[in-house]
């Protein structure tokens, strides 16, 4: 109990006292109406009937949360193969209509934010967009190639849009280091050491066709690193790809991938994940690039040296980009280039392979850009 009470003043410190209520409730599914509490000061309208299929943690912490603080859509259904969890979503929100299937919906329906396991990703993605609806597709899209080149092949034939819920390019660390760089056509290097968490042996993410913990987790990273590739300009061509593994037996628990580009871009991502981090996902990001150094501390503190001069930043609530991400629908600005999350995607179903192989080294041509 004293732990559970410290966690929750820890959460209020570092997200604020709404979204630290509605994780809490989202954990624990309160029969509450949250949606009567939470502030509407700033809502964006633009008329479109929204689904959500998925209702766990991130749809109720994150995606409906973000909706309904910031929107006045109206988020017409939520659908998932667990009717309570559907239904307690429902409950929380005030959406009229809840179920454990979500057909019956689609034919009157603009934009769909799936956050369902994410073997099941494309397969509802793909439903939607020959549905006529927008997709906004959490990560990861895919986590097969036969996923992926069917979704690319959808994609080309619609006019729907589909946005992704990759949220690091968002962040506003992310943004404060890309706007002091003097010149992004240099190569670059870039350390990342994340803390994620302990899960058990018999955890969903442990089923094979989930992809991995380089699907579930590691994308993230993987694809913050194909959009700071992309500041440049100019697409990779190809990549060469070294693995360490801590643990072959659970390999994608503990490892580190080293990547590099023919411009010269080094770039190391270190997953770590031995115990359950108490305040979640804890990632210390370092980069440099020509005469600019920068350290991001979770993205809670930023430090940057560009020769003689320092810049050093705070950020409060922590934002890793979530709120962004969620509502590029609704702000073009915003939008990510599908190009490069196809790109992004690539490369992590490359790593996802490597390390249900055990594979320590390789060099990968770009087939999707």
């Amino acid at each position: 109990m004293k732990s559970s009470i410290t966690k929750i003043l820890r959460f209020i410190k570092i997200y604020g006292v709404l979204r630290t209520l509605t994780k809490v409730a989202g954990r624990m599914r309160l029969p509450i109406a949250i949606w009567r509490i939470l502030s509407l000061r700033y809502p964006i309208k633009s008329g479109m009937t929204i689904g959500i299929v998925g209702c766990g943690q991130f749809s109720y912490s994150a995606i409906a949360y973000f909706l309904t603080t910031s929107t006045k859509n109206k988020i017409a259904w939520c659908v998932d193969i667990n009717i309570d969890a559907a239904k307690s979503l429902a409950s929380a929100y005030g959406i009229e209509n809840y179920s454990g299937s979500y057909s019956d919906y689609l034919h009157d329906t603009d934009l769909v934010y799936i956050a369902s396991n994410h073997a099941s990703h494309t397969s509802y993605a793909i439903e939607c967009l020959k549905n006529d609806c927008d997709v906004y597709i959490e990560k990861p899209i895919s986590t097969t190639w036969e996923q992926f080149n069917e979704l690319i092949a959808v994609a080309k034939l619609t006019q729907r849009k589909i946005y992704v819920g990759y949220n690091r390019p968002h962040a506003p660390s992310i943004n404060l280091i890309r706007n002091h760089i003097t010149d992004k056509s240099k190569p670059f290097t870039l350390s990342c050491f994340i803390t994620g968490h302990y899960i058990p042996d018999d955890h969903w993410y442990r089923d094979p066709k989930e992809g991995t913990r380089v699907c579930g987790n590691l994308g993230h990273w993987l694809d913050l690193a194909v959009h700071m590739i992309y500041w440049g300009g100019v697409a990779p061509s190809d990549v060469n790809i070294s693995i360490s593994y801590s643990n072959k037996e659970t390999a994608s628990d503990n490892f580190s991938a080293v990547i590099c580009t023919p411009r010269g871009d080094l770039i190391t991502l270190t997953f770590s994940s031995r115990s359950e981090p108490f305040e979640g996902v804890n990632e210390s990001i370092n980069f440099q690039q020509g005469n600019l150094i920068a350290k991001s501390n979770d993205h809670r503190q930023v430090q940057i040296w560009i020769d003689e001069k320092y810049i050093k930043r705070r950020f409060w609530p922590k934002n890793v980009g979530h709120k962004a991400a969620i509502l590029q629908p609704f702000d073009n600005t915003i939008k990510r280039d599908w190009e490069e999350l196809v790109v992004s995607t690539e490369l992590m179903l490359v790593i996802t392979d490597m390390v249900k192989n055990l594979e320590t080294n390789r060099t990968h041509e770009f087939l999707n850009k």
